[in-house]
């Protein structure tokens, strides 16, 4: 079951933003993005090579539920991590702006293998809630942190 990344205004904003002056830089050559080396040969591969890296991460976000082996898939652009859902101790409703493979600050943050966090925003966020404690109904549900 694959649950896409919900995309928050802000960073669709600051993603959009970044392609659009890429692209302009690309194309017309006006140095818009402040890249430090104006040779051509240089500059314009590592833009594109740039841009498709942050297109990567904006369009193929995602979280894969595999039942048949329990395990979660989380695809953020070219990065993929696998978390077995067995080694799930409990997850959390969380708002926040922190590095994360998620395109949204309204988070599930998901403690496993005894310390190790991750920070992701499905859209159905209770929906992935209830197929992941599906698979392992010993995953404690805990409170959020903050209240916003």
């Amino acid at each position: 079951m694959v649950f896409k990344s919900e995309k928050g205004i802000t960073y669709s904003v600051i993603m959009y933003s970044l392609m659009i002056v890429l692209s302009i830089d690309i194309v017309f050559d006006l140095n818009v993005a402040a890249f430090p080396v104006q040779n051509a040969f240089i500059k314009k591969p590592v833009l594109v090579l740039f841009l498709l890296l942050i297109g990567s991460i904006f369009f193929r976000t995602k979280y894969v539920l595999k039942p048949e082996s329990k395990t979660i898939v989380v695809v953020f652009g070219f990065y993929k991590k696998t978390i077995n859902i067995n080694t799930i101790n409990a997850m959390r409703f969380t708002k926040d702006f922190f590095a994360s493979p998620a395109l949204s600050s309204n988070k599930i943050e998901i403690e496993y293998s005894h310390s190790n966090l991750i920070r992701i925003s499905p859209k159905e966020k209770q929906l992935f809630i209830e197929q992941v404690k599906k698979i392992n109904p010993d995953i404690h549900i805990k409170q959020t942190k903050r209240k916003y």
